[in-house]
């Protein structure tokens, strides 16, 4: 099943502010027709009694977390999960531990993580940086097999994780079923690929789908050529070239569930990029919840 998975995480809250804030939460889940939130972690200061009342209260409302997503950027260009800098590293590791049982107990489909080493530096494609990559990938499967939820890793043309070969290379060295794809197709756009994004995206499932857990949905523009720097850029889905009639399809064909996440983008065009996209499902047959 495909659900939308909306980003109104922010207003499940537990402070002061706690019922106006979820009262906007339910409000916006309506608003959009949805059943499923995704959140970008929680507060370090949340118990896991914190997480089990919030999930009952999601619970209670019909609701469920789909993507639980909170990168950890670490310490400058070479910091994160992975990173040179062993304090860094491990405090890496510790903080998605953390994000690992609080999205068990909030009942979160899967954990999104993303490689940010060496970013906007050569180091960010070079061999080195990928071993020591995967073997924090490694590491983070592990602690994700023990407790039991499956995380997706998150691509980027400026991270480790820039095409569908080093996905397939971590999928091949971690054999780990808990070991997931978080796709972000306009992430993994060159300019050679701005008007070939159906060659893209069919090369993204015929080596992925099996392992596609949620989806990151924007579109793509392109901006610059002749005499000026060309510029690739995000848009909101519909606005750009991205061949959603293409993505659909294949997101249809899959058995597994899947999450799609506007991302990005304020309230209003989330709504219009979620419509848009729910548009595309319905002129190919496939329901997006």
């Amino acid at each position: 099943m495909l659900r939308m998975s909306a980003p109104i995480g922010h207003h499940l809250q537990v402070g002061p502010d706690k019922e106006t804030e979820r009262a906007e939460l339910l409000r916006k889940a309506a608003t959009m027709a949805v059943d499923t939130i995704t959140i970008k972690s929680v507060p370090a200061d949340w118990t896991d009694n914190h997480c089990r009342e919030a999930r009952a209260f999601l619970d209670a409302n019909g609701l469920r977390v789909g993507e639980f997503t909170g990168f950890v950027k670490g310490k400058g260009s070479a910091g994160g999960l992975g990173a040179w800098d062993q304090e860094d590293y491990d405090n890496t590791l510790e903080i998605y531990r953390r994000q690992l049982r609080q999205a068990k107990l909030l009942g979160a489909h899967f954990v999104g993580f993303a490689l940010l080493v060496g970013i906007r530096t050569p180091a960010m494609w070079s061999n080195e940086t990928w071993e020591r990559c995967l073997k924090a990938i490694g590491e983070l499967v592990q602690e994700a097999e023990k407790v039991g939820i499956d995380v997706g890793a998150h691509p980027h043309v400026m991270t480790p994780i820039h095409s569908v070969d080093r996905y397939k290379d971590m999928l091949d060295r971690i054999p780990s079923p808990r070991l997931k794809v978080l796709i972000d197709p306009v992430n993994m756009v060159w300019p050679h690929l701005i008007y070939q994004t159906d060659r893209l995206l069919n090369d993204i499932f015929d080596a992925l789908g099996e392992q596609i857990i949620g989806v990151h949905a924007k579109d793509v523009v392109i901006s610059g050529g002749g005499k000026v720097i060309t510029h690739v850029d995000e848009a909101v889905p519909g606005q750009g070239n991205m061949d959603y009639f293409t993505m659909a399809r294949r997101l249809g064909a899959l058995k597994q569930d899947v999450t799609v996440h506007a991302e990005h983008f304020p309230y209003a065009e989330t709504i219009q990029g979620q419509e848009y996209i729910r548009s595309v499902g319905r002129q190919v047959g496939v329901e997006i919840r």
